[in-house]
């Protein structure tokens, strides 16, 4: 009993030391780099989905939300793009010429200019990359999250509203059909304020962490 007890503890504290290495090396990043650095991602992951779409001309609604979820964050993208050079300390300059050719891009909503849409994205994701933490893996982490998932994610994710424009979608299939930096960039950016969980993502890097883990294994 006593060699068990001590072989638990052990495992916890990995499991601390290994979530605490993780935090850090995502914050190592800088928050706006980090928040830009994932915008971009979820775009590019966004544009894809919605040129695949056109191409097989399937899901009007779906695709009408993609298009409506791209044009909002292009909105903003410029701001994001430029607090972020700011922070990293790089020459400042706008990026209001890309956003206004992406916008265009995207009004013509056809295979073609989505695919230049998705190589401008491309290049400008590589200019902020999205560091990827090393996410711990253990049955003491599996077994907290998994609740977690049950008090946050569970109500609309595990059975998402059929015919909406922007579903809210099974995590579970998502993190099986995304890699892991685009699901990774989904789950920082894409839990928006509502009701429930006010006007910020309520999930620390910690918690991510752990649900990618938990989706995984599903």
């Amino acid at each position: 009993m006593l060699n068990r007890r001590y072989a638990e503890r052990c495992v916890c504290l990995v499991v601390l030391v290994l979530l605490i290495s993780t935090t850090g090396h995502t914050h190592a990043q800088g928050e706006h780099s980090r928040r830009a650095a994932a915008e971009l991602t979820v775009l590019v992951g966004d544009v894809v989905q919605l040129k695949n779409r056109v191409i097989e001309d399937t899901e009007p609604h779906l695709q009408r939300g993609l298009a409506d979820r791209i044009r909002a964050s292009l909105s903003s993208l410029d701001i994001v793009l430029r607090l972020a050079d700011q922070e990293s300390q790089r020459p400042q300059r706008r990026y209001t010429p890309e956003v206004r050719q992406a916008v265009e891009y995207l009004e013509q909503g056809n295979a073609t200019s989505l695919a230049s849409l998705e190589m401008l994205l491309s290049d400008l994701v590589a200019r902020f990359p999205l560091v990827e933490p090393t996410f711990p893996e253990s049955q003491v982490l599996l077994s907290s999250v998994k609740q977690l998932h049950q008090e946050l994610c569970a109500a609309c994710h595990d059975h998402p509203a059929t015919g909406a424009e922007r579903p809210a979608y099974n995590l579970a299939q998502q993190a099986k059909t995304t890699s892991d930096i685009e699901f990774y960039a989904r789950m920082l950016v894409g839990v928006r304020g509502d009701r429930v969980t006010g006007i910020d993502n309520p999930l620390s890097d910690m918690q991510i962490a752990g649900l990618l883990y938990y989706y995984r294994s599903q």
